[in-house]
């Protein structure tokens, strides 16, 4: 039979050697840059759609990991960098987008050595290329945890006034070029107007000007796939929802006519999408009507 000894001078030994093993084991994973005693990790950091929006926990990874940012998929302001970068105490390095999607290896390795945080605009795992850094760490045995923000998703769709659960699926509007002109968005617009549902739709953002594409363009894109398609759906009297910035101080919320839109000017930067309203129900009507 096992000796046990209850009294409370075993039980202050005991005590006092479980908290000198931990002080002991987090010194040591400190000596390799990690300070998780269960292993380094890899954060994917979500910093929201303004500043100030960075949560109490991705604030206290980013104070204990290597810092880097991604501006490929979403832009984080360069005031909103510096203020992150104070809080951690440390600078971030710049990540293109082949250091993601083509050397999400690299990132995997350090890892293993370090705890890594990857500050991502909005919200992490919203964009494949986040989804597929988070694939390749876990192929290679890395330790993954996502710190979740606000989304342009959430958001868009709160401040809409319409019903979250009347939403359909969603497209993008792309940016044309001269050999690339893609229309198959109108087929997801029309299958959810057809079940009464509404269309988020999203503006492709261009990296390299930090912000999607301009509304007028995206108008005329819409303009250029009704004649493809010949549906009726794209016409002067179709209601849109534009919101442009959203909990930026520059933000906008615009409920009108396409023709309407098409002599509205939204500026440049930043994230706009619009929305493709189905028949409201009277809550929606009430929402609406509070808000614009």
């Amino acid at each position: 039979m096992r000796y046990q000894d209850n009294s409370e001078g075993y039980k202050r030994i005991s005590a006092r050697l479980d908290l000198d093993l931990c002080i002991y084991a987090s010194a040591f994973s400190g000596l390799f840059g990690c300070q998780n005693i269960s292993g380094c990790l890899l954060y994917l950091v979500g910093t929201g759609l303004a500043e100030g929006d960075l949560s109490l926990n991705a604030a206290e990874a980013c104070k204990r990991s290597r810092l880097f940012v991604e501006h490929h998929t979403s832009f984080i302001s360069d005031s909103y960098l510096k203020e992150i970068e104070k809080l951690a105490g440390r600078h971030a390095e710049r990540l293109e987008r082949n250091d993601l999607e083509e050397k999400s290896a690299t990132l995997t390795k350090l890892a293993a050595k370090e705890d890594v945080a990857v500050l991502i605009g909005g919200d992490p795992l919203i964009a494949t290329t986040h989804k597929i850094l988070f694939i390749e760490a876990k192929r290679a045995g890395a330790k993954v945890r996502v710190i979740h923000s606000s989304s342009v998703f959430s958001a868009a769709i709160g401040e809409s006034g319409l019903d979250f659960y009347r939403f359909g699926q969603v497209c993008t509007i792309p940016a044309w070029s001269e050999h690339y002109k893609p229309v198959s968005f109108y087929e997801t617009i029309e299958k959810n107007l057809s079940m009464g549902l509404h269309s988020l739709v999203l503006l492709d953002y261009i990296s390299a000007l930090h912000s999607s594409i301009p509304v007028k363009d995206a108008l005329s894109v819409l303009e250029e796939a009704e004649k493809h398609y010949k549906k009726g759906i794209v016409k002067d009297s179709m209601n849109l929802i534009i919101l442009h910035n959203l909990s930026q101080e520059d933000e906008r919320r615009v409920m009108c006519t396409f023709s309407e839109a098409k002599t509205m000017e939204f500026g440049t930067g930043g994230r706009t999408v619009i929305i493709v309203p189905a028949k409201l129900q009277d809550i929606e009507s009430e929402t609406i009507k509070s808000m614009y």
